[in-house]
């Protein structure tokens, strides 16, 4: 292996070794040019939603790389082809940077390219999966008052996990019988306000309690470390318990999902749906009222005298 090579401070610095070593390389302008754009996303991602200073390359690890490609696929909704290009600049940077011996693990290691299948609607929870997962964080949390407020935000109200992490306390409104959620957004003509049922409101309150006393400013939600959680430590917390319910095939996204499918379901209003999952256009709305076999099944069958 070569002489490890002095690691540029900044990012910008790095990025740019990268992408010269690629046309030295001999790869297409677009390549560069795309690869580039790819992590310079993934930096902003890393900086916004991780809550992370840098990124300093040394400090980068494989669950930051996981996390952001998640997020790229379920909060974003990019197509397969764009998913895995993100997840080709990804690998290509991870080895660059083992090369010159500026990390000392390959961070690309757990990405696979995968096909994704748009045409399926989303996936359901059983009510025994829901259980299970309460069961799990009551049985086998550090922190259960805290991780079921985040689980039952996610069941109860459908919120994405870079929602979950900028919720401060002000955000909450809680009264004996009712409370709300507002939920913030890059513009504030984007917020919205989530009504609170019973489930949430008796989490929420029980995480409160059970946490140090502080300002409204401050984060809902903090780590063992009494610092911001990240999306990446929910993400990974929704899916331990996925796990322990039986649904390794799942993500933290398709809590949302299913609280989608549900209160369509319950409601039959495209436009509520609409407005409680913040979609800015309704043609996002609407992969949650496609009929499934079941959906048809059950009146045909109630048609037989």
């Amino acid at each position: 292996m070569p002489a490890k090579a002095p690691l540029p401070e900044a990012w910008e610095n790095t990025l740019a070794a990268f992408e010269n070593d690629l046309y030295r390389r001999k790869c297409s302008a677009r390549t560069v040019v795309t690869y580039g754009s790819c992590l310079q996303n993934f930096a902003r991602f890393y900086r916004r939603e991780l809550q992370k200073p840098g990124p300093y390359i040394a400090r980068l690890e494989e669950s930051d790389f996981e996390a952001f490609i998640d997020h790229i696929q379920y909060d974003r909704r990019l197509s397969a082809p764009s998913v895995n290009r993100y997840i080709a600049a990804l690998r290509a940077f991870s080895n660059f940077i083992l090369l010159k011996q500026w990390h000392r693990r390959l961070l690309s290691r757990g990405l696979k390219s995968y096909r994704i299948d748009t045409s399926r609607p989303p996936a359901r929870l059983s009510r025994k999966a829901v259980r299970l997962m309460i069961a799990a964080v009551e049985e086998k949390s550090r922190n259960a008052p805290r991780n079921m407020a985040l689980l039952q935000l996610m069941l109860q109200c459908g919120l994405r996990v870079g929602e979950i992490v900028r919720l401060s306390r002000d955000d909450v409104t809680l009264h004996k019988t009712v409370g709300s959620l507002r939920v913030r957004a890059a513009k504030p003509e984007h917020e919205r306000t989530i009504p609170l049922n019973a489930a949430a409101r008796r989490a929420l309150q029980d995480h409160l309690d059970a946490s140090i006393p502080g300002s409204g400013s401050d984060p809902l939600f903090i780590s063992e470390r009494g610092r911001p959680m990240g999306v990446g430590a929910v993400q990974y917390l929704i899916k331990k318990y996925l796990c322990f319910a039986g649904r390794k095939d799942l993500f933290a996204n398709d809590l949302r999902n299913h609280f989608a499918m549900e209160f369509y379901k319950r409601s039959g209003k495209l436009r509520a749906t609409q407005k409680v999952l913040g979609h800015r256009t309704i043609t996002a709305t609407t992969r949650y009222a496609r009929a499934t076999d079941r959906d048809i099944q059950e009146p045909i069958d109630a048609l037989d005298p």
